[in-house]
């Protein structure tokens, strides 16, 4: 496994490394390495190699394929660890090191799986350092999405987060739909419930009715619409929670703090643990996002962590997750930034019958159906299935 980031913590990395080591599977996940974490670690057949990063070689990432310093690192890197143990499969996380990742899948004849959490290029589009200079002058989100284009075509395995990504990247790039296989970011239940005990399911009494917004706060997400609807309902018993940071989090503290917006409350940065017991106490948890291609053909994590904790969603209309909660009628749907929307959502949700009812959906689905423990085995299928080449 190659992931760019460092490693822990990775939610999605993690559930698919539990899901193969419990079906047997020996891996060597190579990562970059951050200040504390040693360069290698083992925990029985799961093998950690941390490489580290100069800034310069970190940072010319983003200028990968302008200036291929990235690249030639990787490429080297990766090569030393394929010449000292024989592998049956390579396995990237997300887009940037595709091509160094397809050439040495061909060099030492394994197959590559491509698994991508997101749409990057069109993620790249909303990046303020891509907008302004010098990222403006040396940048080109056009050259990454032809990049996307030509080199996911070289992977014999894609796997993606939603059906609506599956369908966007078969109509668009002309795909062989039996090549994908989707699995959402759903949770897992067994390490979920270590976050918070079975008791923080139950209701705080007598207290406003607060509305939750859990992760990145970048503007992308939607938070402003948050702070517009916090206005609009100041003089009502609702609350929000934001519980999260990120690099415009300062700008949203400004706005509120400009807006006397005494109905918010920022957190910042919080352990996933108390995170969990914040989200358990309030009473429905919101997904603002604007929409976009992206937005559009994925899901949030903090989406199904919500509904574990037996929370109504209210989410904007971006395709995916709009067509996930319209399907199992376990929260509302409001039109993206449109705060006026979003307060008749929250309204809606404080008449107990209709809350009660979406609540029990929530919770009962995520403890049914949608959860790593039922959707995890299409990982080890893609696997037992890898050596057909479709032909």
């Amino acid at each position: 496994m190659v992931l760019e980031n460092s490693f822990p913590p990775d939610e999605r990395v993690e559930n698919e490394i539990d899901i193969l080591l419990k079906n047997g599977f020996q891996i060597t996940l190579v990562c970059t390495k951050r200040v504390g974490k040693c360069e290698t670690e083992e925990q029985g057949n799961l093998t950690i190699r941390r490489i580290p990063l100069s800034e310069f070689i970190y940072k010319s990432g983003a200028v990968a394929l302008e200036f291929p310093f990235y690249f030639n690192f990787w490429q080297k890197q990766l090569s030393c660890i394929l010449k000292q143990t024989r592998f049956d499969a390579i396995h990237l996380h997300d887009l940037p090191l595709v091509k160094v990742c397809s050439s040495l899948a061909a060099e030492f004849r394994v197959p590559l799986v491509c698994d991508y959490h997101e749409n990057r290029p069109e993620i790249m589009k909303m990046y303020r350092h891509v907008q302004i200079f010098p990222g403006k002058w040396f940048i080109s989100v056009s050259r990454w999405l032809k990049y996307q284009l030509k080199e996911t075509q070289k992977s014999d395995r894609l796997i993606l987060v939603t059906e609506e990504a599956k369908d966007y990247y078969v109509n668009n790039y002309g795909l062989d739909q039996r090549k994908i296989i989707v699995l959402p970011n759903y949770i897992a239940l067994d390490r979920f419930r270590k976050l918070i005990p079975e008791t923080g399911l139950q209701p705080v009494e007598n207290k406003d009715f607060t509305v939750v917004y859990f992760g990145d706060t970048g503007i992308r997400r939607g938070t402003l619409t948050i702070l517009d609807a916090a206005e609009k309902l100041k003089d009502k018993n609702i609350r929000f929670l934001v519980i999260g940071t990120s690099r415009e989090q300062n700008l949203l503290v400004k706005k509120a703090v400009a807006r006397n917006l005494d109905n918010v409350t920022f957190t910042g940065w919080v352990s996933p643990a108390e995170a969990m017991k914040l989200i358990s106490m309030a009473d429905a948890g919101v997904c603002p996002f604007l929409r976009n291609i992206h937005h559009d053909t994925t899901y949030a994590n903090k989406m199904f962590q919500y509904m574990a904790l037996g929370k109504p969603v209210i989410v904007s209309d971006c395709t995916a997750q709009a067509n996930f909660v319209r399907t199992e009628m376990c929260g509302l749907i409001f039109k993206a930034g449109n705060a006026d929307e979003l307060c008749d959502r929250i309204i809606s949700l404080t008449n107990q019958k209709e809350y009660n009812l979406l609540s029990r959906n929530a919770f009962a689905c995520v403890k049914d159906k949608y959860n790593w423990e039922t959707f995890g085995s299409r990982l080890i299928e893609l696997y037992a299935d890898l050596t057909n080449p479709f032909i």
